[in-house]
């Protein structure tokens, strides 16, 4: 008799991260929000001003993040292509990128500057996790329109998280986005997880889903000296200042390229590794008008 596979969620770029969710293997995330955000939160929303450098929510119930009954339930029908966009009040939507379960999104969520924070992963766990740990959003998941619909979408106070692929959100390759478009995109280190043959192309869907006069707060991994083959290992991927310049200096729609902030990140893991620096870096990346 066929043995029947375990129904995986996502496709084979989503299957090694769907393996580390489950088995927790999520050395990259962090109870506090980033210190790119936290120092340069101001280039992508306005009146930023963090007092206190917040971290995780903490709640009176343990947190069950594999019970998604609990965690999630049913609202509203997912709304259209761009109803995720249709927000009268006053502030930005900011986009994250592959945002796993970060506490960046509650803390831009919490800001009076932001209308709204999008974040979208593959992994559904990693959603149902942030659900979980930040009850106060009163995130709930929305039925699927179709059956056949590649999202799945949770909403909350002025947050909604996409579980999906990114290399979807276009609708075909075209230039319509299944989640409207943004005054301001957070890439909290996510450029760096991809696999780099993929960069040219997730740099062009950002280039789809900014506004005009938009920004981009852009959060990288520099493996700059050691071992060769260490520093083209990944994940996290080695982008460093020239590759930065090198993807987003030819578009067409980009004003300017700043580097803001360098800082050294060699752990001990990596130093093991055969590496003798890392630098973290962030850019502040300007749309034209």
């Amino acid at each position: 008799r066929t043995r029947t596979k375990k129904k995986s969620n996502g496709n084979d770029r989503l299957s090694p991260w769907e393996r580390r969710w489950e088995n927790n293997q999520i050395g990259w995330h962090i109870n506090e929000i980033h210190d790119s955000l936290y120092h340069h939160g101001n280039a992508i929303v306005p009146g930023f001003s963090p007092q206190v450098k917040p971290s995780l929510e903490k709640t009176d119930e343990d947190v069950d993040t594999t019970n998604t009954a609990n965690a999630c339930s049913t609202a509203e029908t997912a709304p259209d292509d761009n109803a995720v966009a249709e927000n009268n009040e006053v502030g930005v939507r900011v986009f994250v990128p592959l945002c796993g379960k970060t506490l960046d999104m509650a803390f831009l969520a919490n800001e009076r500057g932001v209308k709204e924070v999008v974040g979208i992963d593959g992994i559904r766990k990693a959603l149902v996790e942030f659900t979980n740990e930040h009850p106060s959003l009163e995130i709930q998941a929305l039925e699927k329109k179709s059956k056949d619909d590649k999202f799945e979408y949770f909403q909350g106070t002025k947050i909604t998280l996409v579980q999906g692929d990114y290399f979807d959100l276009l609708n075909y390759g075209s230039s319509h986005s299944h989640i409207g478009t943004f005054d301001a995109i957070y890439d909290r280190a996510s450029i760096v997880a991809i696999q780099p043959t993929l960069r040219q192309q997730y740099v062009q869907i950002l280039g789809q889903l900014i506004q005009p006069g938009g920004t981009i707060l852009l959060s990288t991994l520099d493996r700059r000296t050691g071992d060769e083959n260490v520093r083209k290992a990944g994940p996290p991927f080695s982008v460093d200042e020239l590759e930065v310049q090198k993807l987003f200096g030819n578009q067409s729609w980009v004003e300017s390229i700043t580097k803001v902030r360098e800082v050294d990140e060699l752990s001990e893991r990596f130093k093991s590794q055969g590496l003798t620096s890392m630098f973290g870096l962030t850019f502040i990346i300007r749309v034209k008008e």
